[in-house]
């Protein structure tokens, strides 16, 4: 059997449907559609049409895209009906129905077709990567295996909601600041470029010496509206964008410190080209709308330089020595390098407490801890733990050596190992870090959002000020 997306007409109404469901061909789809007063329009297989999604620029596809919080919700819904006793094929079918994504409704008949074919539910949902991480795929195939799939679908439903719940309050707590500053920042370009110009003409023109506050205004004011700046960001698009594309590798490099060979299709060069069109939009812009645009070609040149350095930085950044040395550099900032650390240990001990009490043996566990705890050098710290594992040690005392982790968490794995109870030690340190994590993240929003607000209106309260100060003491010499 296949899966295809299909669109129809309800006979009786005209109205338009679609949707994915899997049939022996396109006879069999039209034959079973019909039986419901359906009458189909167009079948495209699912694989057809992936790939051909593939080469289509969709601009809103990340909408449809599965996240964290709906294979939450998919896999609970899931535990409830195979613990019914539903068969799991009859389980996926109601699950496919269920759902709303178009995305996850073909990724799930797709699983569904697998399994009735007798593939294992486990290396069907590895099929898909993007929907299902290894980590899930795992857990999956020990519930199988043991025999418990219901409670490790359960238990991966539970892990899941906490990772998007700690997501989001990360995300949350940064909105406001991120706003204010998004917002500030387009407030103090239109006044640079649109009043603040028209404002220092009326200086110029008096031919007045002016305070040294307001000539800082002017030369800023000048470099935004410059033709040569102009030039510089036109050449840095082009030259990074292209720099960019011209190196960037099959595959992307995940950020576990491994450089990894394509498996499906090279990496996508959407990003690079859509800067480097907007280099050229702007070069176009400047061509039609400026009177004079020599300087905005002479500076193109060395723009082009300066955008390949950057993309040179931000390629070396992607490399494995490069991530390492980047997170390595997180780990030690003053006050954010706490808090990274925090949320990558409890990001650490909730999946691997997680993965053993689903029966996932140890140094297996760890390689998947490996891949998702998200920072480069502590994921080498957990990959030469796992050596050292192999060798006959414990899993506190690498990690303890390493001194990468709070001397709190390895007290408490050591203390789990010696009782037996290592999967109950490791959630109750994720309950704690996630907590500190929580409360770090509301005290430093809390001194954020009025210092964005003190940066932002000084900003603005120096352009004002640069601005009326020259003009009241002109009407003092005039008095």
């Amino acid at each position: 059997m296949a899966v295809y997306q299909f669109r129809s007409v309800v006979a009786a109404s005209g109205k338009e449907v679609k949707g994915v469901r899997d049939a022996d061909g396109p006879k069999g789809l039209r034959a079973s559609l019909r039986k419901e007063g359906i009458v189909l329009t167009n079948a495209v297989e699912a694989r057809t049409a992936e790939k051909k999604a593939g080469r289509d620029i969709q601009l809103f596809a990340f909408l449809n895209r599965p996240n964290v919080g709906d294979v939450a919700i998919a896999t609970r819904q899931l535990a409830t009906l195979v613990r019914a006793g539903i068969p799991l094929t009859d389980a996926l079918a109601a699950l496919t129905d269920q759902v709303e994504k178009e995305e996850l409704k073909r990724v799930l008949t797709s699983v569904r077709t697998q399994v009735n074919e007798g593939t294992a539910f486990a290396v069907a949902l590895g099929e898909h990567p993007k929907v299902f991480p290894p980590l899930y795929v795992n857990m999956v195939a020990a519930g199988e295996a043991s025999g418990t799939l219901e409670a490790v679908l359960d238990r991966l439903a539970t892990f899941m909601d906490s990772q998007a719940k700690l997501k989001g309050k990360v995300l949350a707590a940064m909105a406001y600041p991120m706003l204010m500053v998004i917002i500030g920042s387009i407030l103090l370009t239109v006044l640079m470029i649109g009043v603040v110009p028209k404002v220092t003409a009326i200086f110029d023109s008096l031919n007045r010496a002016l305070p040294w506050y307001t000539t800082v205004l002017i030369a800023v004011s000048h470099a935004f509206v410059s033709p040569a700046s102009h030039g510089m960001v036109i050449g840095a698009l082009i030259g990074g964008g292209g720099y960019v594309m011209a190196n960037r590798p099959a595959a992307p490099i995940r950020r576990n410190g491994m450089s990894e060979k394509p498996k499906e299709k090279p990496a996508s060069n959407t990003g690079p080209m859509t800067v480097i069109v907007l280099g050229f939009l702007m070069l176009i812009g400047e061509a039609l709308f400026r009177a004079s645009a020599t300087w905005v070609f002479v500076a193109i040149v060395p723009g082009i330089v300066l955008g390949a350095i950057i993309g040179a930085i931000l390629a070396w950044l992607k490399t494995p020595k490069g991530t390492l040395a980047f997170d390595r550099w997180l780990l030690g900032l003053p006050v954010f390098g706490k808090l990274f650390r925090d949320i990558a240990t409890a990001r650490f001990a909730r999946t691997l407490a997680t993965l053993l009490a689903s029966g996932v043996q140890l140094l297996r566990a760890m390689d998947i801890v490996r891949a998702v705890i998200g920072n480069a050098e502590l994921e080498r710290v957990v990959e030469d733990a796992a050596g050292s594992i192999r060798e006959g040690e414990s899993i506190a005392e690498p990690l303890r050596r390493s001194k990468r982790f709070d001397p709190m968490v390895t007290h408490m794995i050591a203390v789990g190992e010696k009782s037996g109870q290592l999967e109950q030690m490791l959630e109750s340190a994720s309950d704690a870090y996630e907590t500190a994590v929580e409360t770090r993240i509301t005290a430093l929003t809390a001194l954020l959002e009025p210092l964005t607000i003190v940066l932002m209106g000084g900003a603005i309260g120096f352009i004002a000020f640069a601005i009326l100060m020259p003009l009241i003491q002109m009407n003092d010499f005039n008095q």
